[in-house]
Protein backbone atom coordinates (compact mmCIF):
# COMPACT_ATOMS: atom_id res chain seq x y z
CA UNK A 1 0.00 0.00 0.00
CA UNK A 2 1.24 3.45 -0.87
CA UNK A 3 1.59 6.31 1.54
CA UNK A 4 -1.59 8.09 0.42
CA UNK A 5 -3.40 5.58 -1.81
CA UNK A 6 -3.53 1.85 -2.37
CA UNK A 7 -0.88 0.47 -4.67
CA UNK A 8 -1.87 1.23 -8.23
CA UNK A 9 0.18 0.68 -11.31
CA UNK A 10 -1.62 2.80 -13.85
CA UNK A 11 -3.91 5.75 -14.38
CA UNK A 12 -6.99 3.52 -14.67
CA UNK A 13 -6.27 2.15 -11.20
CA UNK A 14 -6.00 5.69 -9.83
CA UNK A 15 -9.22 6.60 -11.61
CA UNK A 16 -11.15 3.66 -10.16
CA UNK A 17 -9.75 4.32 -6.68
CA UNK A 18 -10.68 8.01 -7.04
CA UNK A 19 -14.22 7.10 -8.09
CA UNK A 20 -14.56 4.80 -5.07
CA UNK A 21 -13.36 7.55 -2.71
CA UNK A 22 -15.66 10.11 -4.36
CA UNK A 23 -18.56 7.70 -3.83
CA UNK A 24 -17.60 7.31 -0.18
CA UNK A 25 -17.47 11.10 0.16
CA UNK A 26 -20.90 11.57 -1.34
CA UNK A 27 -22.40 8.79 0.77
CA UNK A 28 -20.95 10.37 3.92
CA UNK A 29 -22.33 13.74 2.89
CA UNK A 30 -25.80 12.28 2.25
CA UNK A 31 -25.94 10.06 5.31
CA UNK A 32 -24.16 12.22 7.90
CA UNK A 33 -22.87 15.61 6.85
CA UNK A 34 -25.76 17.45 5.27
CA UNK A 35 -28.52 16.07 7.52
CA UNK A 36 -26.56 17.30 10.56
CA UNK A 37 -25.89 20.67 8.93
CA UNK A 38 -29.57 21.09 8.04
CA UNK A 39 -30.54 20.36 11.62
CA UNK A 40 -27.93 22.76 13.06
CA UNK A 41 -28.56 25.69 10.69
CA UNK A 42 -30.76 28.49 12.00
CA UNK A 43 -30.99 30.62 8.86
CA UNK A 44 -33.91 29.44 6.71
CA UNK A 45 -31.95 30.30 3.54
CA UNK A 46 -28.98 28.25 4.74
CA UNK A 47 -31.18 25.27 5.64
CA UNK A 48 -32.80 25.54 2.21
CA UNK A 49 -29.40 25.60 0.48
CA UNK A 50 -28.22 22.55 2.44
CA UNK A 51 -31.49 20.72 1.70
CA UNK A 52 -31.19 21.46 -2.02
CA UNK A 53 -27.61 20.22 -2.04
CA UNK A 54 -28.63 17.06 -0.17
CA UNK A 55 -31.03 16.27 -3.00
CA UNK A 56 -28.31 17.04 -5.53
CA UNK A 57 -25.77 14.91 -3.62
CA UNK A 58 -28.11 11.92 -3.78
CA UNK A 59 -27.93 12.30 -7.56
CA UNK A 60 -24.13 12.41 -7.34
CA UNK A 61 -24.19 9.09 -5.49
CA UNK A 62 -26.34 7.55 -8.22
CA UNK A 63 -24.06 8.86 -10.97
CA UNK A 64 -20.93 7.49 -9.31
CA UNK A 65 -22.61 4.14 -8.68
CA UNK A 66 -23.51 3.90 -12.39
CA UNK A 67 -19.98 4.78 -13.49
CA UNK A 68 -18.45 2.21 -11.13
CA UNK A 69 -20.98 -0.45 -12.18
CA UNK A 70 -20.02 0.14 -15.81
CA UNK A 71 -16.27 0.24 -15.08
CA UNK A 72 -15.97 -2.48 -12.42
CA UNK A 73 -19.29 -4.31 -12.16
CA UNK A 74 -19.85 -3.10 -8.60
CA UNK A 75 -20.48 0.10 -6.70
CA UNK A 76 -18.21 -0.49 -3.73
CA UNK A 77 -16.62 2.56 -2.19
CA UNK A 78 -13.31 3.16 -0.41
CA UNK A 79 -13.58 5.11 2.85
CA UNK A 80 -12.63 8.72 2.20
CA UNK A 81 -10.84 9.79 5.35
CA UNK A 82 -10.63 13.39 4.16
CA UNK A 83 -14.42 13.70 4.02
CA UNK A 84 -14.79 11.95 7.37
CA UNK A 85 -12.41 14.53 8.88
CA UNK A 86 -14.23 17.45 7.22
CA UNK A 87 -17.60 16.24 8.52
CA UNK A 88 -16.21 15.63 11.99
CA UNK A 89 -14.63 19.10 12.04
CA UNK A 90 -17.88 20.70 10.91
CA UNK A 91 -19.80 18.96 13.65
CA UNK A 92 -17.28 19.96 16.30
CA UNK A 93 -17.05 23.60 15.22
CA UNK A 94 -20.82 24.05 14.91
CA UNK A 95 -21.35 22.34 18.25
CA UNK A 96 -18.94 24.74 19.94
CA UNK A 97 -20.85 27.82 18.72
CA UNK A 98 -23.26 29.20 21.31
CA UNK A 99 -24.60 32.00 19.10
CA UNK A 100 -26.96 31.04 16.24
CA UNK A 101 -25.38 33.42 13.73
CA UNK A 102 -21.88 32.22 14.64
CA UNK A 103 -23.05 28.61 14.22
CA UNK A 104 -24.38 29.44 10.74
CA UNK A 105 -21.11 31.16 9.83
CA UNK A 106 -19.24 28.06 10.96
CA UNK A 107 -21.54 25.80 8.95
CA UNK A 108 -21.00 27.91 5.83
CA UNK A 109 -17.22 27.73 6.27
CA UNK A 110 -17.42 23.96 6.72
CA UNK A 111 -19.66 23.66 3.68
CA UNK A 112 -17.18 25.65 1.60
CA UNK A 113 -14.36 23.35 2.73
CA UNK A 114 -16.36 20.31 1.65
CA UNK A 115 -17.22 21.90 -1.70
CA UNK A 116 -13.60 22.87 -2.38
CA UNK A 117 -12.51 19.30 -1.71
CA UNK A 118 -15.20 17.98 -4.03
CA UNK A 119 -14.30 20.48 -6.74
CA UNK A 120 -10.70 19.23 -6.65
CA UNK A 121 -11.82 15.59 -6.70
CA UNK A 122 -14.31 15.95 -9.54
CA UNK A 123 -11.96 18.11 -11.61
CA UNK A 124 -9.25 15.48 -11.29
CA UNK A 125 -11.59 12.58 -12.05
CA UNK A 126 -13.02 14.39 -15.09
CA UNK A 127 -9.52 14.98 -16.45
CA UNK A 128 -8.49 11.37 -15.87
CA UNK A 129 -11.69 10.17 -17.58
CA UNK A 130 -10.84 12.33 -20.60
CA UNK A 131 -7.27 11.00 -20.76
CA UNK A 132 -8.57 7.42 -20.49
CA UNK A 133 -11.05 8.01 -23.33
CA UNK A 134 -14.05 7.68 -21.03
CA UNK A 135 -15.91 10.56 -22.65
CA UNK A 136 -19.30 9.62 -21.19
CA UNK A 137 -17.82 9.50 -17.69
CA UNK A 138 -16.07 12.81 -18.32
CA UNK A 139 -19.39 14.48 -19.24
CA UNK A 140 -21.08 13.12 -16.11
CA UNK A 141 -18.17 14.16 -13.90
CA UNK A 142 -18.14 17.62 -15.52
CA UNK A 143 -21.84 18.03 -14.74
CA UNK A 144 -21.21 17.10 -11.11
CA UNK A 145 -18.20 19.41 -10.98
CA UNK A 146 -20.35 22.33 -12.15
CA UNK A 147 -23.00 21.52 -9.53
CA UNK A 148 -20.34 21.51 -6.80
CA UNK A 149 -19.03 24.87 -8.02
CA UNK A 150 -22.58 26.25 -7.94
CA UNK A 151 -23.10 24.97 -4.38
CA UNK A 152 -19.86 26.64 -3.31
CA UNK A 153 -20.89 29.93 -4.97
CA UNK A 154 -24.29 29.83 -3.23
CA UNK A 155 -22.64 29.30 0.16
CA UNK A 156 -20.31 32.21 -0.55
CA UNK A 157 -23.27 34.47 -1.41
CA UNK A 158 -25.05 33.39 1.78
CA UNK A 159 -21.91 34.08 3.80
CA UNK A 160 -21.97 37.68 2.62
CA UNK A 161 -25.42 38.03 4.25
CA UNK A 162 -24.97 35.84 7.32
CA UNK A 163 -21.39 36.70 8.33
CA UNK A 164 -22.37 40.28 9.12
CA UNK A 165 -24.99 39.02 11.61
CA UNK A 166 -22.39 37.22 13.74
CA UNK A 167 -20.88 39.15 16.64
CA UNK A 168 -17.28 40.09 15.94
CA UNK A 169 -16.32 39.60 19.58
CA UNK A 170 -18.02 38.87 22.83
CA UNK A 171 -18.35 41.76 25.24
CA UNK A 172 -16.29 41.38 28.44
CA UNK A 173 -18.36 40.77 31.55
Amino acid sequence: MGLFTPDVNDLRGLYIDGLRMALSSERQIVEEGLPAMIKAAKSPKLREAFQAHLTESKTHVTRLEKILEAEQGDDDDSKCKVMAALISGASSEAGDATNDAVRDVSLIASGNKVEHHEIAVYGTLRTWAMVLGEDGDARILEQTLEEEKNADALLTRLSEQINVQAPASMAAD
